[in-house]
């Protein structure tokens, strides 16, 4: 595979809130279809959401707008397009990090690959 993470692990990351870049292990970037040289150094986060199933995407933003603004845990299953547009499901995982203002600053979190999770359900 050629990286050091595995296609049954958690991806991490951690999205900027200040810049609006999110950073991504390779795992990230291959659950995204996306250039692990690209994740690690930061991308908009519009690149990701982008990847996101249309019918998924305003609910997962949905849910993270609201764990940004209460701070409270956020979880969720939707489908991300592979590079041909094949949707893969995924459960993710995340919080927001506040500074000490209380400014929402950073939201890191895992997103893992779940087809065969769903499936067996």
């Amino acid at each position: 595979m050629g990286s050091d993470d595995f296609e049954d692990e958690a991806g991490i990351f951690t999205w900027c809130l200040d810049t609006g870049k999110l950073y991504g292990d390779s795992t990230i970037a291959a659950i995204f279809s996306l250039e692990p040289d690209r994740t690690v150094t930061g991308l908009p986060v519009s690149t990701y959401a982008d990847r996101i199933h249309a019918e998924d995407r305003s609910l997962v933003a949905a849910l993270v707008s609201t764990a940004v603004r209460d701070g409270k845990p956020y979880r969720a299953a939707y489908r991300v397009l592979d590079a041909e547009g094949v949707p893969k499901w995924v459960v993710a995982f995340g919080r927001c990090f506040r500074d000490l203002t209380g400014n929402p600053k950073y939201y890191s979190g895992a997103i893992h690959p779940a087809d065969d999770f769903l499936d067996d359900a």
